[in-house]
């Protein structure tokens, strides 16, 4: 379980480049002034497309990791849990449990250190074996080998060849009077430093020999002078005899009925296990050894991860289990969406061209000196979401800093940005259904659900009208299993600023809402000049057709 709560700095769903960046940057501006960087994770919520991949390559930066949930998995929850052997003596076991402090068992594990049981001192099976007659357990449940291995005793005369005993009983004579001789070769006599008891012993020879309270140098001479093997408990009888539960194995002690869960399960799921299972779960990782264990009381302790929003405001948008999370500010260059949080925040939202711009603005005013890769990563993240600062976005104050930022990177404006929208062009010969997922959000507006997705290239002309049936037959199997109302696809030409918006829907209504009226009797292709912002031309565009039409 982390001692810090994690804070996450997190893009939208299906990252683009500014929204992968953005993370990456504010975790390095945070960790540039704070003093818990050990805590801020930067995280992208989908595979990198091809510009951000190489946009970080460029950089020589390491992009945020993936991860699709803000809420814990089962190795980061998981305390350290104990692991025995089979033959491990019960005894030991129980130690351990006991100086871990935080588990209630320990896991038996086979050769493969996969785990077979556990053994706890909450089991029946436990309470069973320390409170039983050992007596009648020697030589079945109990061998004379876990005897020698829990007590634990020394053989002192293993020299002379003798093979572990078969010992089925032990005799203890305290008194001159129980000492009988009527033994046989499957007992094991517990004697003290007692000359008469010796030559009972060397008349009829039991299965072994256990001195108790007897000093090296004369249970040596006792060893030498018996012709069975001799072990020596560094103890007392009273001692050595409440010590004889302990010595089961943990094998014999173990219970198979416990609850194991993989390492990435979450915590809504644990939590939901958890309740149904008495000793707790028990974690293994991807080869099934074990990971850990996880009590009910760490789901209780666990202290909620912090959470940045950036690039997005959105709840639709928005990482899976951010409503158990602590929403502490969302960065933001859109619209204010519905993310509700319970504590204020801070919100940072401004008219710009990108987050990367907000971002650039903070370190400035924070007085950083800005490295030549994190000036590359901004500078990409603003031409490309900005399409080479010519989208209706783009700001006077963003060329400004675009110039600023390429004199910081040391490379040439134009030419780079160029470069950057290039990467993004995958129209020709990407999967139809990857293109139309890759960039795509979902909004509400009075009732209405709808998606708007986009695709950059650098030739329009490459959308061919077989291409075009393509990626509309994709884009409208996502819809329907959205569950949505239309979707609208913008295809966007970044150097000579057109689109094609493409409509699809299960309803003939929306495209009567959406589409001209002389599109819709020629069946042309829907293309618009001076059109290449899904933020700022196509959302109020596909807003205000809503609006008129109810």
């Amino acid at each position: 379980m982390p001692k810090t709560p994690p804070h996450y700095i997190v893009g939208h769903r299906k990252p683009d480049t500014d929204s992968v960046v953005a993370a990456a940057v504010l975790a390095w501006f945070y960790r540039a002034t704070s003093a818990a960087s050990e805590a801020i994770i930067p995280i992208r919520l989908g595979p990198l497309n091809r510009q951000t991949r190489w946009l970080f390559e460029q950089a020589k930066r390491t992009a945020p990791v993936l991860r699709d949930s803000c809420l814990y998995t089962a190795s980061e929850i998981a305390q350290p849990v104990p692991v025995v052997d089979p033959d491990t003596p019960l005894r030991e076991a129980l130690e351990m449990i006991q100086r871990s402090g935080s588990c209630d068992f320990a896991v038996v594990v086979d050769e493969a250190q996969h785990p077979i049981g556990i053994v706890s001192d909450r089991t029946q099976r436990t309470n069973y074996l320390l409170q039983c007659n050992i007596e009648d357990l020697i030589g079945t449940l109990l061998d004379f080998k876990h005897i020698i291995q829990g007590l634990p005793l020394t053989c002192l005369n293993a020299r002379n060849g003798f093979k572990t005993p078969e010992v089925q009983r032990l005799e203890v004579p305290l008194h001159k009077h129980s000492i009988t001789g009527n033994w046989d070769q499957h007992t094991a006599i517990v004697i003290g430093d007692r000359d008469l008891l010796l030559d009972s012993i060397s008349a009829n020879v039991p299965a072994a020999v256990i001195l108790t309270e007897v000093t090296d140098t004369r249970a040596q001479e006792i060893a030498a002078s018996l012709p069975c093997p001799v072990y020596l408990y560094r103890g007392t009888v009273i001692s050595m005899m409440s010590r004889l539960a302990g010595c089961f194995p943990s094998s014999e002690a173990m219970v198979k009925d416990f609850t194991v869960v993989d390492c990435q399960v979450r915590e809504d799921e644990i939590a939901r296990l958890i309740k149904k299972s008495p000793h707790g779960l028990l974690v293994v990782d991807s080869d099934n050894c074990v990971n850990g264990s996880i009590s009910a009381m760490d789901i209780l302790q666990l202290k909620r991860p912090r959470l940045s929003l950036v690039d997005h405001s959105e709840r639709g948008q928005a990482i899976h289990g951010f409503a158990q999370a602590e929403i502490v500010e969302i960065i933001d260059h859109h619209r204010l969406g519905d993310v509700e949080t319970i504590q204020p925040l801070s919100i940072d939202v401004r008219p710009l061209g990108s987050t990367a711009s907000i971002l650039y603005e903070r370190i400035k005013e924070a007085e950083l000196t800005l490295p030549k890769e994190i000036a590359l990563l901004l500078l990409g993240a603003l031409l490309s979401d900005t399409l080479l600062l010519t989208s209706p976005t783009c700001t006077e104050s963003d060329k400004l800093r675009a110039q600023n930022l390429a004199a910081i990177a040391d490379v040439d404006l134009h030419a780079f940005g160029v470069e950057v929208l290039r990467q993004n062009d995958e129209l020709a010969d990407a999967r139809a259904e990857a293109l139309v997922s890759r960039d795509c959000k979902p909004f509400s507006f009075e009732g209405v659900q709808f998606m708007a997705a986009q695709i950059e290239t650098v030739d329009l002309s490459i959308l061919t009208d077989l291409r075009a049936r393509e990626l509309n037959y994709a884009f409208r199997q996502q819809v329907k299993q959205a569950g949505v109302d239309f979707g609208a696809l913008m295809v966007t030409d970044v150097l000579h600023s057109r689109s094609r918006i493409i409509i699809v829907s299960e309803e003939a209504h929306w495209f009567d809402v959406h589409l001209p009226e002389d599109i819709r009797q020629s069946q042309r292709a829907w293309v618009l000049d001076h059109f290449v912002s899904r933020k700022k031309q196509l959302i109020p565009l596909l807003l205000t057709n809503i609006r008129q039409a109810q």
